[in-house]
């Protein structure tokens, strides 16, 4: 029998599109851009109306219709495009499962995700092992969990023998070592100052009504690092000594500073946080929780994390589902049960290192602030100039027109001749013919117009002048390494078999079996 809803029954509420799936509705829904024709829309019946309930889709027509912040957040991206707050809205309700949709439902349950709850267990164990590095008393930990250091502990020398390969986390007992930074005194602060949240830039007091109140299933994150507060933020903290070793500095030089954007102030509420990736540039990164606690997964970078795809050159990587979905759908299970799964949570106070290549996502339990830089220890030199030179299109961060300041001053200022130079010489000529934006991030600028940057051979040049040449020269004879076990990976054969081979040549060593007849 045919549900029915003040006698109508469903199929009629939905005329001829009765008979498409609700994915092939929700795709139709997607191309409409007009505010009133998606209202007037779901105004034709109850079923209709919760399809046109979708905050995807409302979040799309707010981005495409208006090009500043909202005036005032309403609580959900339909309130706030319709200009309706939440509570004085129709509470309109589908009776007697008049339409049973997963694709509907599913963004309602990761909207009401509670990661608290979910990760009872984790938190509970994770709370303890935090305390017990304080007070000195770390037992032994479980298989699979983020190691703990005091601070104080972690020497150069350990960090980089030992522990540079490995993800670990920084404790302090000491209350300020790290800036009293929280949304209340941001705000006191940079009310007015506008941060970059993904596809939006809003100003702060904007965001902090929406970091109150959002039904995302994937909230807005703020991640910024050009804002004018962070002219004035980055003055007021230091970065752990073990973590002051950074050779990406010598792209600050008296020539100008184009070294890639590397320090961020990330904010985000509960539920909020960052897919699987790896970071930029193959650097590693320190992360400092100032308020919120987060929960960290994260795997080796040869082991790509369940639920997420790559090509061979990982240059696109692609998550189906955002976090909440990811967790819904038992891929975190699946994680966990990886022997190089790694995880952990980040309390106030501590501070989380991501080395170089490893893949991480994060999923903040609690309203966070967090604070995280990218650097090149020494011991991960060679890993930077491999991605340098051989993933000249991954390249992030670096910004063209200050790129190109800077490897003028070194063409200008040399006296010799080299193979760098000359493609230093060959990109600056080139540059001058294009025409683009050259204060974008080189990632954001199609490849077609922007030709490979010369950001390794500029790399040498600088750590050259910079009296990094012992370094720079160690860190090329690891590079020769890396590429030739990356050769073998890729061809089956390794370059000493070649060399013994010939590949083939006339001269080439042979096991001398000569032609024969039988086998």
């Amino acid at each position: 029998m045919a549900l029915h809803v003040d006698g109508v029954p469903k199929h009629q509420q939905l005329g001829r599109m009765a008979a498409w799936p609700d994915e092939l509705i929700m795709e139709f829904l997607g191309y409409i851009d007009d505010v009133s024709t998606i209202k007037n829309l779901s105004h034709t019946s109850r079923v209709m109306y919760a399809f046109c309930y979708d905050e995807e889709l409302w979040k799309r027509l707010f981005l495409k219709n208006f090009a500043t912040e909202p005036k005032t957040w309403h609580g959900s991206w339909r309130s706030t495009v319709l200009g309706i707050p939440v509570d004085k809205q129709a509470n309109l309700q589908l009776p007697d499962n008049l339409h049973c949709s997963d694709l509907l439902y599913r963004p309602f349950q990761c909207s009401q995700i509670n990661y608290e709850k979910l990760f009872a267990k984790i938190i509970s164990e994770e709370q303890k092992y935090h305390s017990d590095s304080i007070n000195d008393t770390l037992g032994s930990l479980p298989p699979g969990r983020i190691p703990r250091f005091k601070e104080e502990t972690m020497s150069l020398d350990k960090f980089g023998k030992t522990y540079h390969d490995t993800p670990f986390i920084l404790t302090n007992s000491n209350a300020s070592r790290w800036p009293d930074w929280n949304m209340k005194s941001l705000l006191d602060r940079f009310s007015d100052i506008k941060f970059r949240q993904e596809a939006v830039e809003w100003s702060l007091s904007t965001y902090g009504e929406y970091l109150k109140h959002n039904q995302d299933e994937n909230p807005l994150y703020l991640f910024d690092c050009n804002s004018t507060a962070m002219k004035t933020l980055t003055k007021e903290y230091e970065a752990p000594q073990i973590f002051q070793e950074d050779l990406f500095t010598v792209f600050n030089s008296e020539a100008g500073n184009c070294r890639p954007d590397h320090a961020w102030l990330i904010v985000g509420p509960a539920r909020s946080g960052s897919t699987f990736h790896k970071d930029p540039n193959y650097t590693s990164a320190w992360n400092a929780a100032l308020t919120g606690r987060k929960l960290w997964i994260m795997f080796p970078p040869e082991i790509t994390p369940p639920g997420v795809g790559t090509d061979d050159e990982e240059s696109e990587v692609t998550s189906p589902v955002g976090i909440a979905e990811w967790v819904i759908s038992g891929f975190f299970n699946d994680s966990v049960k990886i022997p190089e799964c790694q995880i952990g949570v980040t309390f106030p106070g501590e501070c989380m290192y991501v080395p170089s290549g490893w893949w991480h996502s994060v999923i903040n339990i609690d309203d966070s602030v967090a604070l995280t830089q990218n650097f090149v220890p020494n011991t991960k030199l060679p890993n930077a100039l491999h991605f340098l030179k051989n993933k000249r299109d991954q390249l992030s961060g670096f910004h063209p027109n200050e790129v190109k300041k800077v490897l003028d001053y070194i063409l200008k200022t040399s006296d010799e001749k080299n193979d760098d130079l000359t493609i230093l010489q060959d990109y600056s000529t080139k540059f001058n013919s294009l025409n683009i934006d050259g204060d974008e991030d080189c990632g954001e600028i199609v490849c077609s117009k922007l030709p490979p940057m010369p950001i390794f051979e500029l790399f040498k040049q600088l750590l050259i002048r910079n009296g990094k040449k012992q370094d720079l020269d160690q860190g090329l004879e690891a590079l020769l390494r890396i590429e030739a076990k990356q050769q073998a990976l890729l061809t089956g054969k390794s370059k000493k078999w070649e060399a013994l081979t010939g590949n083939g040549t006339a001269s080439a060593f042979s096991f001398n079996f000569e032609d024969r007849d039988d086998e």
